[in-house]
């Protein structure tokens, strides 16, 4: 059968995405040494929590790759934190480990996880006690580091990678918290079949 696309031939529907991921570790859980979100897709199974990831933690098709025609030009890395996370184990997070974000085998963007503000979230007050919300950075997306002209361009089956690794000891998430609960964000413009 060949190409029946409704408008023309090898078109695409070219548009905003955000493409996610949920990190999690359990409380009173010592985080692994690396982790690597994105490399599970929707029904794989959590190798950290062993539960079978949905809509909710992922949008993922494949690991660590988009199919056809799917691709993203990449204009924004971010991470935000769950409104349930301890600020205590968002600093354990925060204050000890690093990134690298891969294309291919080339590291694009790496750094301190701080540097890589989502641009989402919570903020306010509260009169209440035992209240409190954090995020990384502020929830707006003017807030989140864009790349704009230093976009990145990962084509359709190309291979990408994110790691977080704690280089000393990886943490232990407090016992009366939720434990680790951060979704790690791709934002740009990706390519979907047009129908």
């Amino acid at each position: 059968m060949g190409d029946i696309n409704s408008i023309m031939a090898g078109w695409v529907d070219r548009g905003p995405w955000i493409y996610y991921d949920l990190v999690q570790v359990n409380a009173n859980t010592a985080s692994p040494s690396s982790l690597n979100p994105f490399s599970v897709p929707i029904g794989g199974q959590d190798p950290i929590v062993s539960t079978q990831k949905t809509k909710l933690q992922t949008n993922m098709q494949r690991g660590n790759q988009f199919p056809p025609p799917r691709c993203l030009v990449m204009m924004m890395l971010g991470f935000y934190f769950s409104d349930q996370m301890l600020k205590s184990d968002i600093d354990l997070v925060l204050n000890s480990c690093y990134i690298e974000f891969r294309i291919d085998d080339k590291i694009f963007w790496e750094g301190l996880l701080w540097k890589f503000p989502a641009g989402f979230g919570l903020t306010g007050f509260t009169t209440q006690n035992g209240q409190s919300a954090f995020t990384n950075g502020i929830p707006a997306p003017q807030f989140s580091r864009r790349y704009g002209e230093y976009s990145k361009y990962i084509a359709p089956l190309q291979q990408f990678s994110l790691s977080i690794i704690f280089p000393g000891t990886p943490p232990t998430f407090s016992a009366n918290g939720v434990g680790w609960q951060m979704y790690c964000l791709l934002d740009g413009l990706t390519d979907r079949a047009v129908q």
